[in-house]
């Protein structure tokens, strides 16, 4: 049963709803003396069973509603903004984001027919803005998207840097540097506590730059002369996709684009001023018309998802783009925890239909967003926080990272779950109490607890199968007329299942010969479908899921 959480909370408080033990699905709440301010709302990505992505319950949320007073958006990407969407019709604050996120965030509104229903507001950089009890500053961080953000949030009780994905790079493509001079600054003024990116802390040393990354795609285009040049990678990554059309040109390539996100992302990016001197994608229809040796093709598909464009392409489903047995394909991507198998997958597809596959093993195709243990050293530095949380990782990110920590003398480090309620003092940081935050499946237009019946159900069904079983019944006697199987039987096991339907019709009328008052429908389905399941373990080791229905 759900623990309500609306009683009054004095003093500064923080809460992960999302995002620990975790890669995505975003979104964490600060408390104080019963304010709230929200930071992201992200989704997490998880396709099986039928779901199409995963969020976080917003129980609590609607249990706080009315002490919300505004939710702050570090950067565009989805595991950050995607579950706006969901959550709209309870979303009466407004939402604050740097121009490209609001954007982004105003686009996926758009496709739900929400785009009129919340406030969003372009913040600007270096004007606190004042929601509530706090004040919050957007502090200019490097990372894989444009104008993402550090969020420096001040009350009378002391400031908290809540870093949002973020990297030190010296050499951006696109976007700024990390601000490190403000952060010193906020160190100098002190900073109670840093709530901070786990997602790379098994990295002992920093990622090379978005640049060198550029230099060896155009190498790789030119490498490979000869041949139709693929380049999979996060869509979001605009500062990638502008490396893709750099690697075109310098090899004298055209560039196609396929998969609806990429698309997406070229259109919100130029109209907020990105890509503006790179001429649009050309359309995925030209992809088997130009010559392979001069065309480069950005496609979605990097983490292997089912509906991306590169696994359609693979699967000879795509309607415009055919795989060439010369073909080369780039993985410009880190592999998403969880994703392992699902690129491998499609990797090893890849190399049965002759293709020849480049990852960054291979080289540096890619840069990430995170920081690295170095990075992480860097930062407690300049902030010289009293207190560390990490977030943003699953459960042995998280404790490696307050290892970190503490190796750099942060003796206050505090692991939260989701829903760890931990008070904040200058001094310490301690979990007060802890609220269960279930996770829900996005199945169609509904909202499903990911632990509930119906993805229970599902899972059994895709276990083991399902037989429906049709019987008659009247005056005493019991008649099997049909049983259907699915996810049971080969089509060449025609004469096993009707071998199986005969015994359960046999033992049926036995049983229910020598049985005595047996009469309603519920006594017969529970009489069958022992029997059905017990002819079936004997038969091929395990039963199907058995539905029984009666007709008198």
């Amino acid at each position: 049963m759900h623990k309500k959480f609306n009683k009054k909370k004095d003093g500064l408080y923080f809460m992960a709803i999302g995002g620990c033990s975790e890669i995505g699905m975003n979104l964490y709440a600060y408390i104080y003396n019963d304010q709230w301010i929200l930071v992201d709302m992200g989704m997490g990505f998880d396709n099986s069973l039928g779901r199409e992505l995963v969020v976080p319950s917003p129980q609590i949320l609607l249990d706080n509603k009315s002490k919300i007073k505004a939710l702050f958006i570090t950067h565009s990407h989805e595991d950050h903004i995607g579950a706006i969407p969901y959550f709209a019709s309870m979303i009466d604050y407004p939402i604050y984001g740097r121009p490209f996120a609001i954007e982004m965030i105003r686009h996926k509104l758009l496709q739900f027919d929400l785009e009129n229903n919340i406030s969003l507001i372009k913040a600007a950089l270096k004007t606190p803005i004042k929601a509530g009890n706090f004040s919050v500053e957007f502090v200019p961080v490097a990372h894989s998207t444009p104008e993402s953000v550090a969020l420096a949030i001040t009350t009378t009780a002391g400031t908290i840097l809540h870093s949002g994905d973020w990297r030190l790079d010296d050499e951006p493509v696109l976007g700024t540097k990390t601000d490190e001079e403000r952060l010193r600054e906020y160190g100098n003024d002190g900073i109670m506590a840093l709530v901070c990116d786990s997602t790379n802390v098994f990295n002992e040393f920093r990622y090379g730059s978005e640049k060198e990354v550029r230099k060896n795609l155009i190498d790789l285009a030119k490498k490979y002369k000869k041949n139709r040049l693929l380049i999979t990678c996060f869509a979001s990554n605009l500062a990638r996709l502008e490396s893709c059309h750099v690697a075109a040109k310098e090899s004298g390539r055209q560039l196609v684009a396929t998969g609806r996100s990429i698309k997406k992302i070229e259109k919100i990016a130029k109209l907020s001023g990105y890509l503006s001197d790179i001429p649009p994608f050309l359309d995925e229809k030209k992809a088997n018309i130009l010559d392979p040796a001069k065309t480069l093709l950005i496609c979605t598909g990097s983490q292997g998802e089912e509906n991306s464009a590169l696994s359609k392409i693979v699967a000879d489903t795509h309607r415009s783009v055919k795989l060439r047995s010369d073909d080369v394909v780039v993985f410009s991507s880190r592999v998403i925890p969880g994703n392992e198998k699902f690129v491998s997958d499609i990797q090893n597809q890849l190399v049965r239909k002759g293709v020849k596959v480049i990852t960054n093993i291979d080289c540096d195709i890619h840069a990430s967003g995170h920081p690295s243990k170095e990075e992480l050293v860097h930062l407690y530095g300049l902030l010289k926080p009293h207190v560390l949380i990490p977030i943003h990782g699953e459960t042995i990110q998280l404790h490696r990272h307050a290892e970190i920590g503490k190796e750099c003398g942060i003796e206050n480090t505090i692991i939260p779950q989701n829903g760890s309620l931990i008070t904040l003092t200058p001094s310490e940081a301690t979990i007060v109490d802890t609220v269960r935050i279930d996770t829900l499946g996005v199945d169609g237009t509904k909202l499903i607890p990911v632990n509930g019946l119906v993805y229970k159900h599902r899972k059994q069904l895709s276990s083991c199968g399902v037989a429906s079983i049709l019987i008659r019944y009247a005056r005493g006697s019991i008649k099997l007329l049909s049983m259907e199987c699915f996810g049971v039987f080969e089509d060449s096991e025609k004469v096993e299942l009707q071998d199986i339907q005969s015994d359960i019709s046999s033992e049926i009328r036995v049983s229910i010969d020598r049985s005595t008052g047996t009469s309603n429908a519920a006594q017969i389905k529970l009489i069958v479908a022992k029997i059905a399941k017990s002819i079936f373990i004997e038969a091929r080791g395990k039963s199907p899921i058995i539905l029984v229905h009666v007709t008198e």
